[in-house]
């Protein structure tokens, strides 16, 4: 793809996003064919939104796979908003990291330790999920990392004494009077693995991550649908529940 034909993709997303709304797929001419010019996409598309980087998601990676994208927003209390409304809304369970000191790019590599002792505080979170096109759009996997792999932002809830949760723990979900339980677990067991691979991944393309930014790394339960216009609470068993309002 020319640089124009990058832009252009932006574009094409961003309107779609603008307006709340699923998009049909990319015209062909348009469409990433690589894991670099998806990323490209994705990285124009928050200049077309005009977005801050406020964050990052990160899971392992895989052939022809890079699980990453930058997270543009953050809300804490009592009301947790979704771009695109609808009568249900999809979340995902998370821890996120919340970043103490800058993790500038560099040529050699970053430790574990390096990067852990850069995490201020851990913090049970919410990946809020946006669906970037239509149901029947047929999008591969290079057109979600185009579109930022599903992410609308981050719901932050308390932070927890420890910087993980047990490797396997009961997660309770609530509303309307109806209960709900999952066996949650972390798809990497260790969620600093997808954390660690990111911050030196970020680094060969040339982007440091800063302090501020929140980071989170797979969902405990996979993707979870509740209610509009409901409270709900999510209890990770053992640790502080997370409550709020759609």
């Amino acid at each position: 793809m020319t640089p124009e034909q990058i832009q252009q993709s932006a574009a094409w997303l961003a309107d779609y996003r603008r307006r709340g709304e699923a998009a049909p797929l990319l015209p062909a001419e348009l469409r990433p064919t690589s894991l670099a010019e998806a990323f490209a996409i994705q990285q124009w598309l928050f200049i077309e939104l005009d977005l801050p980087v406020v964050g990052w998601k990160a899971g392992l990676p895989g052939p022809d796979k890079w699980v990453l994208a930058p997270i543009a927003s953050v809300q804490q209390g009592e009301l947790c908003l979704f771009e695109q409304k609808s009568e249900q809304y999809s979340i995902e369970p998370e821890l996120a990291f919340l970043l103490s000191t800058d993790l500038p790019a560099r040529h050699e590599p970053y430790s574990e330790a390096e990067i852990k002792a850069a995490i201020a505080a851990t913090h049970l979170a919410l990946e809020l999920i946006i669906r970037p096109y239509k149901a029947d759009a047929d999008a591969e996997f290079f057109d979600q990392l185009a579109a930022g792999l599903f992410n609308q932002g981050l719901y932050i809830g308390p932070a927890l004494a420890e910087e993980s949760l047990s490797e396997k723990f009961e997660l309770v979900l609530e509303y309307s009077g109806q209960q709900q339980k999952f066996d949650a677990q972390h798809p990497n067991l260790d969620p600093l693995l997808p954390l660690y691979w990111l911050v030196n991944h970020l680094s060969q393309q040339g982007i440091g991550l800063k302090q501020g930014q929140w980071v989170i790394t797979g969902s405990y339960a996979g993707v979870l649908t509740i209610p509009a216009e409901q409270p709900i609470t999510l209890t990770f068993m053992g640790y502080p529940a997370l409550s709020f309002r759609t």
